[in-house]
Order: C-alpha cells, then sequence, then structure tokens
C-alpha cells in the first residue's frame, strides 16, 4: 500500500471449494452440514488438497465425537491410498511431553477389523513401545481375538514393546466368556490371558492358564514380568514440562467479534521477534472473529511481533486461510 494506491489480493486463492464451504459452515455452527460436505468430497478427485479435505474430515469427526465415523473414514483412506490411517487422538496429561505413540482400538474387533489390527502390527514393530488404548471396544469375537493376540506375538518378537491401556476394561467384556470346561473362544482366552499380563495380575494368569490348558488340551502361554504394561510403559514415562509463564493460547469458542477476544494477544511487554500462539485447546472460531484476528495481527506485526499459531486444529486452519490470517502469520497445523 502506498500513498494514494490500495493493493488488492485474492487471499483465498488455490483453495478447494469444498475447504472454503466446510471452513465457513464450521465456524457458523452447522457441523452436521459441514460434516457431510467433506465426506460427500472425499469420494472426488481433490488434486492438491486431497490431504487438507481428508484431515479436516478427521478434525471434526474427533472434534463431534463420532469415534465409528473416524476408524470407518481411516479405513477407507488406508485402503484408497494404501498408506497408513490416521488414529483417534489420545487425550495427553496437560504438560506432557514425548513418550510411546498410542493408537486407539474401537466397536467390535472382528474380521473387518484386519486393517486397523494390521496398523496396529505396523506400527507396533516400528516403535519401540506401542501404547494400545482398548478402553473403546464394545464387543469381540474370536476371529477378532485372534488377529489380536496373533498381532501382539509378532510385535514381541520384533523386540518391541506394547502397553496396553483401559486392559480392564477389555478384560471385564472378555471374562463372562471365559468359562473353565468349556471348549470355545480360544482365542477370547488367549486374549483374556493377555489382560491379565498386561495388569500384572499372576495370581489369576496362572490359575486361568492351567484352566486353559485342561480346557482346550494345549500349553498356554507362560507369564513374563517384562510385559506387564507398568514395567513395558510407566505411566511417568513422559517428563512434564511447566509452561513458561510468558506463554500465551486462545482457547474455547471465539465467536461475536468482541474487542477483547483478542487481548492476550496485544497486552504485555512481549520481545520482538516471533510471538507464539497455543491453539490446542482452540476449538472454533466465527468468520468475524477471524477478520478481527486479521486486524490485530496487522497491530502486532507493527510493534516488531510475528505471531505464529502453533497446534491450530485443520477445521480452524482452514478458515484462516480462507479470511487471509495464514497470509499475514505463520500457522502450525495439527496433525492427524
Amino acid at each position: 500500500m502506498g500513498k494514494g494506491e490500495l493493493e488488492v489480493q485474492d487471499v483465498s486463492a488455490g483453495l478447494h471449494p469444498v475447504v472454503e464451504e466446510a471452513a465457513i459452515m464450521f465456524a457458523n455452527g452447522d457441523d452436521e452440514a459441514a460434516l457431510a460436505a467433506l465426506e460427500r468430497a472425499t469420494f472426488d478427485d481433490l488434486g492438491g488438497s486431497t490431504e487438507q479435505v481428508w484431515a479436516m474430515l478427521f478434525d471434526l469427526c474427533h472434534a463431534l465425537g463420532r469415534c465409528d465415523a473416524f476408524d470407518a473414514h481411516a479405513l477407507a483412506y488406508a485402503e484408497r491410498f494404501e498408506r497408513s490411517a490416521p488414529t483417534w487422538p489420545a487425550s495427553p496429561a496437560k504438560g506432557a511431553v514425548g513418550g510411546p505413540p498410542t493408537l486407539t482400538l474401537s466397536g467390535k474387533l472382528c474380521e473387518a477389523s484386519r486393517a486397523m489390527i494390521d496398523q496396529f502390527d505396523r506400527l507396533g514393530c516400528k516403535t519401540p513401545v506401542l501404547r494400545l488404548d482398548v478402553g473403546r471396544v464394545q464387543d469381540v469375537d474370536d476371529e477378532g481375538a485372534r488377529l489380536l493376540a496373533e498381532a501382539f506375538i509378532r510385535v514381541r518378537r520384533s523386540g518391541h514393546g506394547i502397553a496396553m491401556i483401559n486392559a480392564t476394561a477389555l478384560r471385564d467384556l472378555l471374562a463372562p466368556r471365559v468359562v473353565p470346561g468349556k471348549a470355545e473362544g480360544s482365542a477370547q482366552w488367549l486374549l483374556y490371558l493377555e489382560t491379565l499380563q498386561q495388569l500384572g495380575d499372576e495370581a489369576s494368569f496362572e490359575e486361568f492358564a492351567i484352566q486353559y490348558a485342561v480346557t482346550f488340551e494345549q500349553s498356554p502361554p507362560s507369564w513374563d514380568d517384562r510385559w506387564v504394561s507398568s514395567v513395558v510403559a510407566p505411566a511417568a514415562a513422559g517428563t512434564v514440562a511447566p509452561e513458561p509463564q510468558t506463554a500465551l493460547a486462545l482457547r474455547g469458542e471465539i465467536t461475536g467479534a468482541k474487542q477483547d477476544a483478542f487481548s492476550v494477544l496485544t497486552s504485555g511487554d512481549h520481545p520482538p521477534g516471533v510471538l507464539k500462539v497455543d491453539c490446542s485447546e482452540l476449538r472454533r472460531m466465527d468468520f468475524i472473529s477471524a477478520g478481527l484476528l486479521f486486524n490485530v495481527i496487522t497491530a502486532i506485526q507493527a510493534t516488531g511481533r510475528q505471531p505464529r499459531f502453533v497446534d491450530v486444529r485443520p477445521m480452524v486452519a482452514a478458515l484462516f486461510q480462507l479470511i487471509g490470517v495464514a497470509a499475514v502469520a505463520e500457522i502450525q497445523q495439527r496433525r492427524f
């Protein structure tokens, strides 16, 4: 901009129409319509916007708590692109950094879960320790139990460890099916023994291992102290880093374009240079508020500071692109 001149740029150029459409609908609170638009779009050729649209879809499913839909889209993603699909994000303790990756199993474990369990198998054989959250598993048939139990064996043979999270829930789900003297569901017996191993319940493990041998006339697994969950990945494995006193963050839902909505960015004596803003807890921002943020950023830049928004969820990042925020500030999008 010069004296008497104004340069106008189309900051949304290059955005796929469905990205714009879904971003606006989500900003306006029309979540279901945004979800439907993204789901329809995944059947189309999205070109260079493919990863962005899928990331928005996974993000919105997670925001709405649609675990089953998330898993269904993850399977479709893996089959279509022949690479590992995103997994339902874990909820680490605030301040925790590092630590083993976490994969979540959900719904009914059966033959249809093969792709999901294969993903667990692949990840488990690549990382020294993998956390497996089974708290969302609602049912298990013998085939699903067999697939998972065999995956445990392969991962351990590779020299890597598995720490089962919420093993109690899976143990309690399987317990009514483990009936001594009733030679049915041998794979579910083996998975039940695995939950006891993970929980460190050696007495119960030895009792049911004997019952397994008697019931099925087969050698049972052996107890191994190395595979107790708390030994493989202790709760304190991730260190806790205190938040800096000067940490800045945008949180919750910012709507209504209130003048003080971004006061956290303009108040305080922050040194020149990069101004890091944590957006990990920013759930939504409406269109008008994003426009106000654009103005706030230009004012901040005039003071010698450059905002950097980190851990921005894909749905919000798309709005930032659309409104032009991404053209004047650095946006680091959350990965799924």
